[in-house]
């Protein structure tokens, strides 16, 4: 379980990739993986594609990272499996999120 941070500041993005499971334990890195960024962006990426697990906290953890990033700002969830991608669809995460 690990993330890993990337920015670009010429297309203003930063993108969070997650790998293995996405639970609990990373809700501190995941937690600095945006709000200890040198500025905002108008575009963060969560990138899912190498997610095996996903539960109830990082459901949690992204909804935190919604209320914390400004309102103008876009998140995508992209990479996704079908498994995971159907618990963000159910959860009604496609209401707050651009899922990809």
């Amino acid at each position: 379980m690990s993330i890993s941070i990337t920015v670009n500041d010429v297309k203003d993005i930063a993108t969070i990739t997650i790998v293995g499971s996405f639970d609990f334990s990373l809700f501190n890195e995941f937690r600095a993986g945006y709000s200890d960024l040198n500025k905002p962006y108008k575009t963060y990426v969560v990138d899912m594609s190498m997610v095996e697990y996903l539960d109830s906290a990082a459901l949690g953890m992204l909804l935190s990272m919604r209320n914390a990033i400004e309102a103008d700002c876009n998140i995508q969830l992209t990479g996704a499996n079908a498994f995971i991608k159907n618990i963000l669809m159910i959860s009604r995460f496609d209401k707050r999120f651009d899922i990809q």
